[in-house]
């Protein structure tokens, strides 16, 4: 689950909802070096703008993928 407040658990999130980096930069409307970049810890993604589409992108994906595992389990 991606936490709001920590770039770290970009790379747990997407790929808990299976996408690649160009699937969520597609998603989150920023560029897939970008998304990289964060997930190897070489920008803050507070700074630059894009960590807002990014949480809003992997969060809507998360909540639809909740049902789909209540229903698995």
């Amino acid at each position: 689950m991606i936490n709001a407040l920590d770039p770290a658990s970009l790379q747990p999130a997407r790929l808990n909802v299976k996408l690649s980096p160009k699937e969520l930069a597609d998603l989150a409307g920023v560029h897939v070096t970008t998304i990289t970049r964060i997930e190897a810890g070489k920008v803050d993604p507070r700074l630059n703008g894009t960590w807002a589409p990014l949480v809003e992108a992997l969060q809507k994906l998360e909540q639809a993928a909740e049902p789909k595992k209540a229903r698995a389990a």
